[in-house]
């Protein structure tokens, strides 16, 4: 019998049981990332792996569905957003090369959640969303190396998220390819592997339902949107 090991949601954790009896487990909002295994030992490494479980905090995110969650004073904390007005936004449609596009990033002190200590935007056009989701962790992980203190990336984005903590790890060890296809964004997501190895003892990434109660979250959106409103 396979095991599976669930992770992001209530039910997060390991189980020997049927896929029929374990599936309805992973029905939840936010969608957990869950994966079965041929042996229980490689599901709980998995798990460990994506828990953090095993000291290695930048192969997690941790899940603030309302915005909640435990600020660290000897950390930062930097929130990130991407978003494009697509013209060509329908079934079939694709982004227009006269599109807006825009990332935000900012950066608060552990020690002061209320107020952002730095700011920073850029605005493109013709850019898809998950461009400028990957644009804005880029940004956020060139500033992380600027100090040497811990630092936690916040994003709405599940694909960002799933990708910088797991899938990235995956392609890498198959020389950049996947078995679906070509990897979207390959350049940039090699660029992303390089500066969090760099930086990987001492990142985390949590996740936040985008444009709700997280005031980070909400300042970036904002940010981003002033950036989309300044060009043409």
């Amino acid at each position: 019998m396979k095991t599976y090991a669930i992770v992001g949601n209530q039910y997060e954790g390991v189980y020997t049981k049927p896929w029929s009896e374990v599936q309805k487990y992973t029905h939840t909002k936010p969608a957990p990332k869950y994966k079965g295994f041929a042996t229980n030992a490689e599901a709980q490494a998995w798990f460990a792996d994506m828990t953090g479980a095993n000291g290695n905090t930048a192969r997690t995110y941790e899940v603030a569905y309302d915005g909640t969650f435990e600020w660290q004073a000897d950390r930062y904390y930097i929130f990130t957003d991407g978003g494009t007005r697509n013209t060509g936004n329908v079934a079939g449609g694709h982004v227009q090369a006269t599109d807006k596009s825009a990332w935000a990033i900012a950066i608060y002190r552990g020690d002061q959640p209320t107020q952002a200590s730095f700011a920073d935007s850029g605005a493109f056009l013709g850019k898809t969303n998950n461009e400028m989701e990957i644009y804005a962790l880029i940004n956020a992980l060139q500033q992380a190396k600027k100090v040497s203190e811990p630092v936690t990336i916040v994003s709405d984005s599940k694909y960002v998220l799933d990708t910088v903590t797991d899938w990235m790890y995956n392609w890498q060890a198959a020389g950049w390819t996947k078995k679906t296809g070509a990897i979207a964004n390959l350049a940039a997501w090699q660029l992303v592997y390089s500066l969090v190895l760099e930086l990987s003892e001492r990142l985390a990434f949590i996740w936040v339902k985008g444009h709700a109660t997280s005031a980070g979250n909400v300042l970036v959106d904002e940010l981003l949107n002033q950036e989309m409103d300044r060009i043409s």
